[in-house]
């Protein structure tokens, strides 16, 4: 199958402004940056999240996902990886404080979210949160007040976790939107209801993919036509992840590119992909980041002239999406 690389076009994208979400999964699938972004209508809202991350790791990959990414203001949503590995509050004031050093001393805005609130199961793990938002609160930063928005919320008619009693339903993702446009300095703008999803640019579209290690070839076309039962899975489907693939564990797909002249490019992967294969030879091998999001890694590569061979071995999911720079 044959797809024509088209360069990044970003609809409302205002030059300059590039706010960077550094997190954890609840960062990760994305919907956090989509509310602000499409509230706030202009900077360009870029994901940096990993899932099960910690402060430290955060520290340990700001180079690498958030500084290159040139931003203007990162916005940090850090903690309960921490509180479920246990980490104590000097070491966690340690790291965070150690992120917004590196930051202020480049110029770059920080905004700290206090982490979000845990259901029952966790009732007295999320009591030592308060040691760790006290860590936040001295750190000099301006705070996103996301545990109180969501603790006076948790009477309310609304779920805001998902099952696992961790992960933010849609209507839990709206307030710590809220909490983040109000610590942005944004209180006027409102939180989107329901989110503008189109799929992203430069995705490959189309594909030949079967089940390994010996599952029968078939075609699959991306954005995927038919919805998935679950609203997150669902938002990254149309925004053209390959999702729900199967359910055998792990599978091989292939594509080609049109180019229309030797050129230099990025690859954008997402979700779980493991290795990409360019034109017969290994370019990319995972090496055990979690990331989901699109952007998780940005992969340069060489395009020669007319038809490209892409070949990637993934799990249930994957994304795949190509510009012309590492910029997205």
């Amino acid at each position: 199958m044959r797809v024509l690389l088209l360069g990044i076009l970003i609809a409302g994208h205002q030059p300059g402004e590039r706010i960077v979400f550094l997190g954890d999964s609840i960062t990760d699938g994305h919907t956090l940056a989509l509310l602000v972004e499409q509230a706030l209508r202009g900077p360009r809202a870029l994901n940096a999240g990993v899932a099960g991350d910690t402060a430290q790791g955060m520290l340990q990959r700001l180079d690498r996902d958030v500084l290159s990414r040139r931003p203007t203001r990162v916005v940090l949503s850090v903690g309960i990886n921490d509180l479920f590995h246990q980490v104590s509050a000097e070491a966690y004031a340690r790291d965070v404080t150690a992120i917004a050093v590196r930051l202020r001393e480049r110029g770059i805005a920080l905004l700290l979210c206090t982490p979000t609130i845990l259901g029952p199961k966790h009732r007295e793990a999320e009591k030592k949160l308060g040691d760790y938002m006290a860590v936040l609160r001295r750190i000099g930063s301006p705070v996103a007040e996301v545990h109180a928005a969501l603790d006076g919320a948790r009477t309310g008619p609304a779920e805001l976790l998902e099952p696992d009693q961790v992960h933010l339903t849609f209507a839990g993702y709206r307030l710590m939107a809220r909490a983040v446009l109000d610590g942005l300095g944004h209180p006027e703008r409102e939180v989107p209801r329901t989110l503008a999803l189109e799929p992203l640019p430069g995705i490959v579209r189309e594909w030949r993919l079967r089940a390994l290690p010996d599952g029968e070839w078939r075609s699959l076309a991306l954005p995927q036509k038919e919805a998935v039962p679950h609203w997150w899975m669902d938002q990254e489907r149309r925004r053209g992840f390959a999702v729900e693939l199967g359910t055998e564990k792990r599978f091989r797909a292939t594509a080609t590119v049109d180019s229309p002249s030797a050129r230099a490019v990025f690859l954008y992967t997402g979700a779980a992909i493991e290795s990409i294969t360019l034109n017969g030879r290994p370019l990319w091998k995972s090496e055990g980041w979690t990331g989901w999001h699109a952007g998780k890694e940005r992969i340069a590569a060489r395009l020669g002239a007319g038809p490209n061979s892409i070949e990637i071995e993934c799990g249930t999911s994957f994304f795949l999406s190509m510009a012309d720079d590492d910029s997205g």
